[in-house]
């Protein structure tokens, strides 16, 4: 047809120009071969995102995944000294607006940093406590910033379920 509507059916003709999409009219989450954490207005952050950092010290550097149902699942740090990070990137016109953590009810301390691929600072946005929403200061989607995430653990039978940042448009 010339002109007119497509209500249903499959579009089988050229591309369609972007001046012709409207702004919100495709999600980030379902954009074609991306496959990123994102539902809806929330970046998922699994127990593979989390990383330990060296505070352990070099012998016991390192986290495990336990993996049975119950009390013990989840990412369990090596040492108590140890602080569990996970990086988020914030994608292309969204901002960062909160931050949650889930633990295995020790309500582990949490803090929220901005930084940079470019460059050595970390900007803090916020600390908290796991399993309660932290309101951070919004940190806007740029070409070099990220989230780093720290949880400080304090005994070796801590375990971090994940999380998740609230995301929304700029």
């Amino acid at each position: 047809t010339g002109l007119g509507t497509i209500t249903s059916g499959t579009w089988n003709g050229t591309a369609l120009a972007t001046a012709y999409i409207a702004d919100d009219a495709v999600t980030f989450a379902k954009a074609s071969g991306v496959t990123p954490n994102v539902y809806g207005s929330i970046i998922k952050l699994l127990p593979s995102d989390f990383v330990a950092n060296d505070d352990g010290g070099v012998s016991k550097v390192g986290i495990a995944y336990v993996d049975h149902a119950g009390a013990t699942y989840g990412m369990k740090p090596n040492n108590a000294a140890t602080e569990l990070y996970a990086f988020v990137s914030i994608p292309e016109g969204m901002k960062a607006t909160h931050v949650d953590v889930y633990d295995n009810s020790h309500d582990l301390a949490i803090e929220v940093f901005e930084v940079q691929i470019n460059a050595t600072t970390m900007t803090s946005k916020g600390s908290g406590n796991a399993n309660t929403t932290l309101d951070i200061t919004d940190v806007n989607s740029s070409a070099t910033n990220f989230l780093a995430i720290q949880v400080t653990t304090v005994a070796t039978s801590n375990r971090v379920y994940g999380g998740s940042v609230t995301i929304a448009a700029q």
